[in-house]
């Protein structure tokens, strides 16, 4: 009886294991299809998306709008000559950072983050850039957690 009650619990948790398995696995295909939707895009059609999601989150009027949009095609653009970069890079060379490599990017990318954020501040009224940092916190957040707690993944090659 013993035996029969401990091979119960035992494929009781193994299929229990198997099925996060599987909802793990079919969230990242779900992720990656969204994320196909989009590379298709160009930066103004994605600045322009991201312009009107922000227009109706935060009620921005028109003259905001066009501030946003201006913001936005700009970040786009940047956005998708790094990854253009990135692609063309060698990677068969794996480079070490330095610590002072490191330091100038974080230092660069914080100083982008501090000039998106003052551009915010002028843009929007005092209630819409309260809620617009919430937003930002909260995909910060969402970005930190994820990357922590990705499941080590085998890389493609």
């Amino acid at each position: 009886m013993k035996k029969l009650l401990t091979l119960a619990i035992a494929l009781t948790l193994v299929s229990g294991i198997m099925a996060q398995e599987k909802g793990e696995r079919r969230g990242m295909e779900k992720k990656k299809e969204r994320i196909s939707h989009f590379k298709d895009l160009t930066p103004g059609q994605l600045a322009a998306l991201q312009t009107k999601r922000m227009a109706l989150k935060l009620d921005l009027d028109a003259s905001q709008q066009e501030e946003v949009l201006k913001l936005n095609t700009e970040l786009a653009e940047k956005r998708k000559s790094r990854m253009e970069a990135f692609k063309k890079a060698d990677k068969s060379v794996k480079k070490e950072w330095s610590s002072e490599d490191r330091f100038a990017f974080m230092n660069t990318q914080l100083d982008a983050q501090l000039e998106v954020q003052n551009r915010m501040k002028d843009i929007l009224n005092d209630d819409q850039y309260d809620q617009w940092k919430k937003d930002q916190h909260k995909r910060s957040f969402k970005r930190h957690y994820a990357f922590k707690h990705r499941k080590s993944m085998p890389h493609k090659k």
